[in-house]
């Protein structure tokens, strides 16, 4: 009789069992198996609830997956750590555990709100894949029970064919998610491909990353500044921080931005190694859409396209403007090679103006220029410029150079020649100083001084124009002068030292008039010559000189009076002080 209840216990669990495989191979759904697995287990099994846990490796333990018997609400929060209970202890040895009463077991772990004192009885079996362990799971009874050996073989036998449904719809997860990223990415490939084979431009395609991932969306350049050419339509960031992992970085980093610590997503649009600009995403909502990783993916490489494009054009736009631009300042030009740069300006779009002035912008020190020389300031710069002279002189024509810019600005704003509302020296004056503003609120480190020559009354008089602005800097920093405005007019009486085109001139008039005192300083270092600079720059007035010379009144007293005696002059007359004010200015240019 014994051995005909065995035969049939055993007829029942393989007709369970394949009862189990027919249904997992009927249904897809993850969560239809595990409750057919539940409701199964417990019935075949003459228990009173059934558990399964999984491990979840990023959780860092085993996740409640699925219960017929404990509190619902604890599926998917309780966790238990490989070690922790019988079933964390059943995970690490990988071995079934049969627990007669539970409450006796000093690895029972109780857990408040699931666990219920009526549940004596617990047998737990490992679920294992191979080498790799899945998970655990667990029948337990209200009455007392020893599980017989055969039992915990059949729940084994129905671990096994649990992991054995679990990998099957694992993969086919895997295999679902895969095609589903193929066809969005294609999707969003073909979208991105007909906007570009359509020539939609920046903002179009802006506009598709923005639909595509559910966000706002802004384009940066690499110092962190919109690009208002193409920036998207809600990111009111003006700048934004760019972190220094992102220079290196491949993938999208996450960055706080302005008061409110919006969450910006930073993809970096990359030419090569080349950072060349920053796009910029603010989600709209917490859940993220499927495409928004392709979306921003494809999307920079697009952009990066685009930009390349564009700064391509504006490349070959430049430098026809520069070499044009070089020309009308080099050496004078005759009237009919200047008919034929008029006809080369109109090309590009320009008019040569009947009357400019002419500006050059230059770095006041080393560390500015070193940085003038990076390709994002520079570009950037030369950007800005062009959008200042657009809105604030009409016409005017830019080109950098290796460490300096020139700036063309017509004088005449009618354009009509008559010189209704010209543009007078203040108005260039108050564009130079624009023009220092905006370098510094691009770098505050950057100090750059602005020369201005006289007014070029014809397009015959830019080239001495040029000369004059460049010699107008020259003095500025013989005088130590920093982040200034100078102009040839304000030179003064000094402009006619400049007219003096032969060195020796200069030269042998400064050694008339102060050739005594510059032969004594070298003999005894006293410097008489830098004191009368100063004198000459206060006004001379001894008190001002003297601070600025950092010297008692005194000492300044005894250098004037051996100056004095060496020259025999007096600086008491107005006439002495003339000459030498010019004579200190001409040693000046000299020295410059």
């Amino acid at each position: 009789m014994a051995g005909s209840q065995a035969q049939e216990r055993e007829l029942r669990e393989l007709l369970f069992l394949q009862q189990l495989s027919v249904a997992a191979a009927s249904t897809m759904k993850r969560d239809e198996l595990l409750s057919l697995v539940i409701r199964e287990t417990t019935e075949a099994m003459d228990a009173d609830v059934c558990s399964l846990y999984l491990y979840d490796r990023d959780r860092g333990g085993l996740v409640l997956i699925a219960t017929n018997g404990l509190n619902q609400s604890a599926v998917g929060q309780v966790v238990m750590r490989l070690g922790q209970g019988i079933t964390g202890a059943v995970a690490t040895s990988r071995k079934p555990l049969s627990v007669a009463e539970v409450s006796a077991d000093p690895r029972f772990k109780w857990i408040e709100g699931v666990d219920e004192a009526r549940f004596r009885s617990m047998l737990s079996v490992p679920i294992e894949a191979g080498p790799r362990m899945v998970g655990v799971l667990n029948v337990q009874s209200v009455e007392r029970r020893d599980f017989r050996e055969d039992e915990v073989a059949f729940l084994s036998a129905i671990a096994g064919a649990i992991a054995g449904v679990l990998e099957r719809s694992e993969l086919q997860r895997q295999l679902e998610e895969q095609l589903a990223e193929i066809q969005l990415s294609q999707t969003v490939h073909e979208r991105f491909t007909g906007l570009v084979l359509s020539g939609a431009g920046l903002r179009n395609i802006l506009d598709a990353i923005s639909s595509l991932a559910a966000g706002t969306v802004g384009l940066y350049d690499p110092m962190g500044f919109r690009l208002e050419h193409g920036a998207g339509a809600g990111l009111n960031f003006r700048k934004i921080p760019i972190p220094a992992a992102l220079l290196e970085a491949p993938e999208p980093v996450e960055q706080e931005v302005g008061r409110s610590h919006t969450v910006l997503t930073l993809t970096p649009v990359r030419a090569g190694s080349e950072l060349i600009a920053v796009l910029a995403l603010e989600a709209g909502s917490a859940a993220a859409p499927a495409g928004r990783r392709r979306a921003l993916e494809h999307g920079a490489t697009v952009v990066a396209l685009e930009l390349l494009k564009e700064r391509a054009a504006a490349e070959v736009e430049r430098r026809l403007r520069g070499d044009l631009l070089e020309r009308l300042l080099s050496a004078p030009q005759e009237a009919g090679e200047m008919r034929r740069l008029a006809t080369g300006a109109e090309r590009l779009g320009y008019r040569i103006p009947e009357s400019a002035w002419v500006l050059i912008v230059e770095p006041d020190d080393e560390r500015s220029a070193l940085a003038l020389q990076t390709h994002p300031l520079q570009e950037r710069l030369t950007r800005d410029l062009e959008q200042l002279c657009r809105t604030r002189a009409t016409g005017a024509m830019i080109v950098g150079r290796a460490n300096s810019f020139v700036i063309l600005v017509p004088a005449e704003r009618s354009g009509d020649g008559s010189g209704a509302g010209a543009l007078s020296l203040a108005d260039t004056e108050a564009l130079a100083r624009s023009v220092q503003a905006g370098a510094h609120g691009l770098e505050r480190s950057l100090s750059l001084s602005v020369g201005i020559g006289g007014l070029a009354a014809s397009p015959l008089e830019l080239s001495r124009a040029h000369d004059e602005a460049r010699q107008a800097l020259r003095l500025v920093r013989r005088s130590g002068g920093r982040s200034v405005v100078t102009s040839y007019r304000s030179l003064g009486a000094l402009r006619l030292l400049l007219e003096v085109r032969d060195p020796a001139v200069l030269l042998r008039f400064v050694d008339e008039t102060l050739g005594p005192l510059i032969t004594y300083q070298e003999r005894h270092r006293t410097p008489l010559v830098a004191t009368l600079e100063s004198l000459s720059a206060n006004g001379w007035n001894q008190r001002a000189a003297a601070r600025a010379l950092g010297i008692h009144i005194n000492t300044l007293t005894y250098r004037i009076q051996r100056a004095e005696a060496l020259m025999d002059l007096s600086l008491d007359d107005p006439e002495v002080r003339v000459v030498l004010g010019v004579a200190i200015r001409a040693r000046g240019l000299l020295l410059s």
